[in-house]
């Protein structure tokens, strides 16, 4: 019977391409913007991966609600001056900490300043190069990540320019490397030196003598000093799952509201079809034809018609989340998509013609034979 239903709609072009574009809309919307927050959980599941969830990151205090808001890209973090640094890292329990400067360049990239001999503690231990290799502490150089040296178009012996101080490039990360495609590592006397904080430090990662002692170090941190927030790997995770909670209610928002002008569509081609064929249906019911039948064959047609506007709606999705990357986010392979997601806008696509024709089909099922051969 697929043939029957391919011939239907092939019989009635305009009417099935606009249909079928209604559905291709509406998934294209729920892909290319799913793959954004598929992007952002895999990206802190890595990070959180290569850190340690038992690691405590301490900050001065802002409004994180400020990330991903109107006008884009991350607060500006204010530093810690020196001797505040020496008092955390003081706090009992604290088996070490390592002080780290941190800046923003161009919006997608950081710049962190840290001892390159306690990098285990930033995740950066196991991160292979594809040329060049780490900074000694007392060089006045970076290793670069693999999009940053992309975007300033650098190889390892050239220069790059931060705070109008030059920089040499000694080392850039293998491509792939995650966020660390995405970050300038260098020395933390040398970034002091560059950025003149006097000793002090944007954020402090802390390593605790036992995990067990985590809860107590953060507590103690702020309650002995107001200005600072203490927070673990699982902390900022929660943190990222309530951005993406935001990001999903958009894309469900703007997927409903294409999945309804699609629906719409599809209850008026099915509904309009069912009339025409009016006369057909009657005769097949005076021939002994199941209402089954008839139904079936009705909802084949919006199966045909779903699964290939689905289809093809995925796979152009995937140039959409290219374009996406290449041009908003410089490069930055953030939005992604996966398999589940993938299989699961087919899924929607099918369920959601398929339930948009029961209507139509049910309108068959109804039609008086004798009524409908009369009028034929």
């Amino acid at each position: 019977m697929l043939d029957i239903a391919v011939r239907e709609l092939a019989g009635h072009k305009v009417r099935t391409i606009l249909t079928a574009l209604g559905i291709f809309i509406a998934i294209t919307a729920i892909v290319s913007l799913g793959s954004i927050s598929t992007g952002l959980n895999e990206l802190v599941t890595s990070t959180t991966s290569l850190i340690g969830s038992d690691t405590i990151f301490v900050m001065k205090h802002f409004d994180f609600s400020q990330m991903g808001g109107p006008g884009g890209g991350p607060p500006t973090l204010e530093d810690m001056k020196a001797d505040q640094v020496e008092e955390v890292i003081s706090t009992p329990g604290v088996k070490r900490g390592v002080p780290i400067i941190a800046r923003q360049i161009g919006g997608l990239f950081e710049v962190d300043g840290l001892d390159i001999e306690q990098k285990d503690i930033f995740g950066a231990e196991d991160l292979e190069f594809k040329e060049g290799s780490w900074p000694e502490n007392d060089e006045k150089g970076a290793a670069l990540g693999f999009i940053v040296a992309e975007s300033f178009g650098v190889v390892v012996g050239d220069y790059i320019t931060l705070n109008k101080k030059e920089v040499e490039v000694v080392g850039i990360f293998e491509e792939g490397s995650g966020a660390y495609d995405l970050v300038i590592i260098m020395p933390y006397d040398f970034a002091d030196e560059i950025y003149e904080t006097d000793g002090g430090a944007t954020q402090i990662m802390l390593e605790p003598v036992d995990i067990s002692l985590v809860e107590g170090i953060k507590e103690t941190i702020e309650e002995d000093h107001d200005d600072l927030d203490a927070m673990t790997m699982e902390d900022a995770l929660s943190m990222m799952e309530e951005m993406t909670v935001t990001l999903n209610i958009m894309t469900f928002g703007i997927g409903f509201v294409a999945s309804l002008v699609a629906a719409i569509g599809i209850i008026i081609t099915m509904y309009t079809s069912v009339l025409e064929r009016k006369r057909q249906i009657g005769i097949m019911k005076a021939t002994g034809a199941f209402g089954r039948t008839i139904m079936i064959q009705i909802l084949e047609e919006a199966l045909v018609l779903s699964v290939v506007s689905s289809i093809l709606a995925v796979g152009i999705s995937f140039f959409f989340v290219g374009l996406l990357n290449e041009m908003l986010l410089g490069g930055v392979n953030l939005a992604m998509i996966t398999p589940a997601l993938a299989i699961g806008a087919v899924m929607y696509g099918v369920i959601l013609t398929v339930i948009s024709s029961l209507y139509p089909a049910r309108m068959a099922i109804k039609v008086d034979p004798i009524e409908a051969i009369r009028e034929g």
